[in-house]
């Protein structure tokens, strides 16, 4: 969708020398495992983590957490989304070694905030204090209403929350330990009993699904905000796809084969066979091998309600 490789294999290509193979480690789960190993050959096989169901964030980062310091005890956890647009390689390993180094100094919890473009209502938002290259947290928002969107646009305190953090192994299991010890102790069992691969999907299954903003970030009285320097987007919906790729003269953008007449600020993804459209505008069209979705670009949002729609309707095929 974005660049010539996968998104994934342009996080991993991004961090450069300054990572070497054996210091990253991906966790995914088991129908992505494979497929993982074969896209970055020069990753240790061990190094992928498989979890054995999604659980969301909070349970995620905590088996890497328990499996990471084995090998590094003393070590700072960088973790980046496998999925997110970023621009300016410099400025993006400058502002993780700035975070890195105030990790290690102050034992806080750092997070990057994204200062918002427009007054997005499909982001968390963090509201800050301070000056300078590392802020205080002061409260962590939730996706917020139009209105209020455009007042944390225009305060100049208000970052997008980015999802991406850093801290010392150490800190991390301090405040877990403190704020949801529930996420962090059958994972520490599992360790003291031997780490059978067998007995993870047990140890996992008692885990509860919760975010590591709501697990831990919201509640730790230890959080900095490192506003970032380069260029971001989490490609989270199709009109963040659109923005990375040229229109023609008429507002649409076209990737595939596409016949478009009397058509506007459209986009179709295909590839597979023949979209066309007559006497349409504002139109997201993507054509894939099990499925067709139409939605308005003002509507785009609405994939989400889709999806929890094919969930009540059983059709985990197509999710």
């Amino acid at each position: 969708m974005v660049g010539e490789t996968s998104l994934l294999n342009q996080t991993v290509a991004r961090l450069g020398e300054e990572f070497p193979p054996e210091r990253v480690y991906i966790v995914t789960t088991q129908d992505l495992a494979a497929e993982t190993r074969r896209m970055l050959p020069t990753l240790p096989p061990g190094n992928v983590i498989v979890e054995p169901e999604g659980r969301n964030t909070a349970p995620c980062l905590a088996l890497a957490l328990v499996t990471i310091e084995r090998q590094h005890p003393n070590a700072v956890m960088v973790v980046l989304s496998a999925d997110h647009w970023i621009t300016n390689r410099e400025a993006f390993l400058g502002d993780i070694n700035l975070a890195a180094s105030h990790a290690a100094e102050t034992h806080d919890l750092v997070t990057f905030g994204i200062r918002p473009a427009y007054p997005e209502t499909g982001y968390g938002y963090i509201e800050t204090e301070g000056q300078g290259g590392v802020l205080v947290a002061k409260a962590f928002r939730e996706k917020p209403p139009l209105a209020t969107a455009l007042e944390y646009l225009q305060s100049g305190r208000h970052y997008w929350n980015a999802g991406m953090f850093v801290w010392t192994l150490a800190d991390m299991r301090r405040e877990l330990q403190k704020h949801c010890p529930e996420v962090l102790a059958p994972l520490d069992a599992w360790v003291l009993a031997g780490s059978d691969p067998a007995a993870i999907r047990a140890a996992y299954a008692a885990l509860p699904k919760l975010s590591i903003d709501y697990a831990l970030m919201e509640k730790s009285q230890h959080v900095a905000v490192v506003p970032a320097s380069f260029g971001w987007s989490d490609v989270g919906s199709w009109p963040a796809v659109v923005e990375f790729h040229q229109p023609d003269a008429e507002g649409n953008v076209v990737v595939g084969d596409a016949v478009l007449v009397d058509s506007t600020n459209c986009a179709l993804f295909g590839g597979r066979r023949m979209i066309a459209t007559a006497g349409v505008n504002d139109l997201i069209v993507v054509d894939e091998e099990d499925a067709l979705l139409i939605c308005h670009r003002d509507k785009a949002q609405g994939v989400k309600d889709i999806v929890e729609r094919l969930q009540q309707l059983g059709r985990t095929d197509l999710l």
